[in-house]
């Protein structure tokens, strides 16, 4: 697949945040994050991979190491490989990141 809108992948869930995937290959996986109001993405660190968030739409809270900064729409983050990072939704509204990850997590 070479094509996708990012409408077709945005999902919610009550449970916990919602994931998908938009590409995948060996060098790089483009996803997206779903969360709505006060879910969150514990820490955790990805080994060996940079992970880049993009807010499309709602407010996020990101610890990143030992930074903290809050995102809106048309934010970019960054999550340098081996970093400890997590994402909080703290606004009303969902909240909905394009993310990329490379390589690709194994």
């Amino acid at each position: 697949m070479i094509h996708t809108t990012l409408r077709e992948h945005i999902a919610f869930r009550t449970d916990r945040f919602y994931k998908g995937t938009l590409f995948a290959s060996e060098h790089m996986l483009v996803g997206i994050d779903c969360l709505v109001p006060q879910q969150e993405q514990a820490p955790h660190l990805h080994r060996g991979h940079d992970k880049m968030y993009f807010v499309h739409a709602g407010t996020a809270f990101f610890t990143i190491g030992d930074e903290s900064v809050t995102a809106r729409a048309g934010d970019v983050i960054l999550a340098p490989a081996d970093t400890m990072h997590a994402v909080k939704n703290i606004g009303d509204d969902a909240l909905i990141m394009l993310i990329a990850m490379a390589p690709f997590p194994v």
